[in-house]
């Protein structure tokens, strides 16, 4: 068995959102505000910018059985230019099979073959598993990560006990 890695063209969208949905399976969850056909227009728009690359995991009989996302991002006064990896879904059945390593070296080598100086990669906190291969894969668990969504993103103070 062999896994194949290339990159999504267009055309592709829907398929590149199926392999997404993976991440809402226990211990992640859909969210809230999910609409899968807004999914697939951002990844429609997302695949026509440079600094994006989707990526598609296969197996030998062409089902998909990965999909990972990486994104030039910032430029970081501390860090130099970073890559964000977004999304790095393996089907449920495929896991512990090599797909994950062999998404995430394409997306790092990507972002560097495209001048990023470092990768970061968020994952819930559930995701106990999916820390463990991050970790074996050679990251560092260096930062927590923090997000405003909805009401909380409007600008200056709110009055967030009237919410």
């Amino acid at each position: 068995m062999s896994i194949h890695i290339r990159q999504f063209q267009r055309g592709a969208e829907a398929e590149f959102v199926s392999g997404l949905e993976w991440l809402f399976d226990p211990p992640g969850s859909r969210p809230s505000d999910w609409d899968r056909d807004r999914a697939v227009e951002r990844t429609a728009q997302v695949l026509d910018h440079e600094n994006v690359a989707l990526f598609e995991a296969r197996s030998d009989q062409d089902q998909l059985v990965g999909v990972a996302s990486v994104y030039i991002d910032i430029l970081s006064v501390r860090f130099g230019r970073r890559a964000s990896i977004e999304d790095l879904a393996v089907h449920p059945e495929w896991r512990s099979r090599g797909v994950g390593t062999s998404l995430l070296t394409a997306a790092r080598a990507w972002a560097h073959d495209h001048g990023a100086n470092y990768v970061f990669l968020e994952s819930g906190v559930a995701r106990t598993n999916a820390h463990r291969f991050y970790l074996r894969e050679g990251a560092t668990h260096v930062a927590a990560a923090f997000r405003w969504t909805g009401p909380y993103l409007g600008g200056g103070r709110h009055d967030l006990a009237n919410q």
